[in-house]
């Protein structure tokens, strides 16, 4: 008895000792808008991507000051989006980068950033 009690104690103290292993961080959709300037250009770049390199990915990326939307741009591709738009802006003026997109034609939350020009 006490030999099996002493077995059983030693095969918890190894499988305690086992660490699990992961494959890597999880990869989730994600849009990344950014917004900067140089003088009256504002760069507008947009990163999309999905969970796998096969994933169908379609965005519209707007740039807005208020209510009003100056320009539009729409990307398609799979797994990993990215591109990089200008646009004639006014100093002073804050403005607002939007980005609307699905992965393999389902609908995510819309990601923004808002700056100012200055």
């Amino acid at each position: 008895m006490r030999k099996q009690l002493l077995a059983l104690s030693l095969i918890l103290v190894m499988l305690l000792g086992i660490t699990a292993q992961a494959s890597g961080p999880a990869m989730l959709p994600a849009a990344q808008p950014s917004l900067s300037f140089s003088g009256t250009t504002a760069s507008c770049r947009i990163i999309v991507r999905g969970d796998r390199s096969s994933d169908t990915l379609s965005a519209t990326a707007k740039l807005w000051t208020g209510k009003t939307c100056l320009k539009t741009w729409t990307i398609k591709g799979t797994g990993k989006i990215q591109t990089t738009k200008t646009a004639t802006v006014s100093k002073g003026k804050t403005y607002k980068l939007t980005v609307d997109y699905t992965v393999n034609g389902v609908k995510q939350p819309q990601k923004s950033v808002t700056r100012t020009c200055s």
